[in-house]
């Protein structure tokens, strides 16, 4: 079967349990590696349970096994509710599991329901009005993930 094109970097599939705190390592072209953790495996989002809430942090390196105290780090795109497809077709292989952050990002995402023109915060509940960052409340994939990681680094989208 022929993958999807992506301009992330396909490396290893990992098919092993998923934990909470795994961190994931994603690959680009130029040697560049920015790294994501595992939030929740448990998330209900747009219809969907036991969704897998990640965040990928705004931190960029040439070094594929240098990793940082992720949680002292800010997020590069919004917090995303994904499938297992990244995982196990190697776009998105585990290489470490640390502590979750101490806070989450709810005090700075909410998202946005877009059938029902509504706002939510990370657990579904609707907000009076929005926060400053917004993100898009439905269960995502690591193709929408290439995506939102393609325009930070300005690289050109793949046409679907």
């Amino acid at each position: 079967m022929e993958l999807p094109t992506t301009n992330m970097l396909r490396q290893v599939p990992y098919r092993k349990r998923l934990k909470v705190g795994d961190v994931f390592r994603l690959a680009y072209p130029g040697n560049k590696f920015i790294f994501g953790q595992i939030i929740s495996l448990s998330a209900s989002v747009g219809g969907f349970d036991n969704c897998i809430k990640i965040y990928v942090y705004d931190f960029i390196t040439s070094d594929a096994e240098y990793l940082v105290n992720l949680s002292s780090k800010k997020l590069m795109c919004e917090p995303l509710f994904v499938n297992l497809l990244g995982f196990s077709r190697g776009y998105m292989p585990i290489i470490a599991n640390m502590h979750l952050p101490d806070s989450s990002c709810a005090d700075e995402w909410c998202f946005h329901d877009v059938p029902f023109k509504k706002y939510l915060d990370e657990n579904g509940i609707e907000l009076t009005k929005p926060k400053q960052n917004i993100g898009t409340w439905g269960l995502s994939n690591y193709l929408v993930l290439d995506d939102l990681i393609s325009k930070k680094l300005d690289l050109p989208l793949v046409d679907d």
